[in-house]
């Protein structure tokens, strides 16, 4: 009973917390120099933008599978575009993952670091399509919170923009281990990300972005789902700001990545774009 009544008062105390800041961010988004509009909206929120970023997320974790104890990921991901140059004649995205995260009854310390590179490919009427690669580096100052070996792999994204207040994009990532293997076993996982948004004229959207994964080792999978509340505004940068609960909908037995149950994540985004030549 100490415990369920200790997990309330913690549930209780982060949503109060996230009503309070979405408070102060929609009386900052009305003080806003520029009118949000549906197609700024949805130029924020895609992933493929062409935009300097710096994004914030936390992640309470509140229930883990086979786990007793809070769990929390902390995000940093910076992101650089560059535009399409002499050498590489595709505009780019870099972008920079950094983690601080909290096992459950666990130690806190830093996770592994993520680099990953997509080169815009193709633009259509329809969207584009993207292509690149992912390095992890294992940078975790313990086992329970990253992994020991580093990880390659190839990533893909396609986006669908053409669909009036709807957006869709794709994003495929592959991670397998290329060290340790004889040590720790061959880690070969697949991450398919799907984002479904749905965005009004005011800046407020509405979507999901769950990431399914699959183990090419055993075919076991990971299934989340989430659903995203957020709300863009412009002033003298762009910003973004969401809440997104998530619940684990299926995992095989045994899966051994994703052990999240439920949590809450609060992000916070501020973009800068290119400005045109």
């Amino acid at each position: 009973m100490l415990k369920i009544w200790f997990m309330e008062v913690k549930v209780r105390k982060v949503s109060a917390f996230f009503v309070l800041l979405f408070m102060a961010l929609s009386a900052l988004g009305q003080e806003a120099e520029e009118k949000t509009s549906m197609e700024l909206s949805q130029q924020v929120i895609n992933p493929t933008t062409l935009a300097w970023q710096l994004q914030l997320e936390e992640f309470g974790i509140f229930k883990t599978n086979n786990a007793e104890g809070f769990a929390q990921n902390f995000r940093l991901r910076g992101i650089i575009p560059l535009e399409e140059g002499k050498l590489l004649p595709f505009p780019q995205l870099i972008r920079v993952i950094a983690f601080l995260n909290t096992a459950p009854g666990g130690p806190t310390g830093l996770g592994d670091i993520a680099i990953n590179q997509f080169f815009i490919l193709a633009k259509k009427d329809w969207g584009q399509f993207g292509a690149g690669w992912n390095l992890q580096i294992p940078t975790a100052t313990s086992h329970e919170l990253g992994s020991p070996q580093w990880q390659l792999g190839p990533a893909f994204t396609v986006t669908f923009t053409d669909l009036g207040n709807w957006q869709m994009y794709w994003i495929w990532q592959n991670f397998f281990s290329i060290s340790h293997n004889s040590e720790y076993g061959n880690r070969n996982v697949t991450a398919l990300q799907p984002n479904i948004f749905y965005t009004w004229s005011n800046g407020i959207y509405a979507g999901m972005e769950p990431l399914w994964q699959l183990d090419y080792e055993t075919g076991k999978i990971a299934i989340p789902l989430n659903l995203r509340l957020g709300y863009v505004w412009a002033g003298k940068l762009k910003y973004n700001a969401y809440i997104e609960p998530e619940f684990m909908a299926y995992r095989s037995e045994g899966f051994p990545y994703n052990q999240n149950d439920f949590g809450i994540r609060l992000g916070f985004r501020w973009y800068l774009p290119l400005k045109p030549r």
